[in-house]
């Protein structure tokens, strides 16, 4: 089991993946935090982190990815390559990253653009998610 007290990762990664793409077009919707944050709370990946943790961290990227995309995107980018081999977060990644997309329900080039990053992050071949 993962633990918070351990390492905040998961959280960045798996709450990164979603705002990565959601944040890409520059045209983020909070309309859907609800329902990502609700998943995400019951996804065996984050069973261990509690639900205020989960919110903090969400809140967290929110705020970097509002004031500086790219460097918010290196440090999600950066949590989901740590943890790229642990099949329950990498998992809960791509839901997380194609959950936008949903969202959105449409796909942009810029959104592709950061799925494509965010396959490579994963080791994934770019066109994946």
């Amino acid at each position: 089991m993962i633990m918070s007290a351990i390492s905040p990762e998961p959280l960045r990664a798996i709450c990164g993946a979603f705002l990565m793409v959601g944040f890409a077009d520059a045209r983020y919707d909070r309309d859907e935090e609800a329902r990502f944050i609700a998943t995400a709370a019951n996804d065996p990946a984050l069973a261990d982190f509690p639900s205020t943790d989960l919110e903090a961290t969400y809140n967290t990227l929110v705020r970097e990815f509002s004031t500086d995309y790219a460097g918010a995107a290196a440090g999600v980018l950066g949590a989901i390559k740590t943890l790229r081999d642990k099949e329950p977060v990498k998992a809960a990644v791509i839901f997380a990253a194609r959950l936008a997309i949903v969202a959105d329900k449409r796909i942009l080039p810029q959104e592709e653009a950061a799925l494509s990053s965010i396959s490579q992050a994963l080791d994934l071949e770019p066109d994946v998610l």
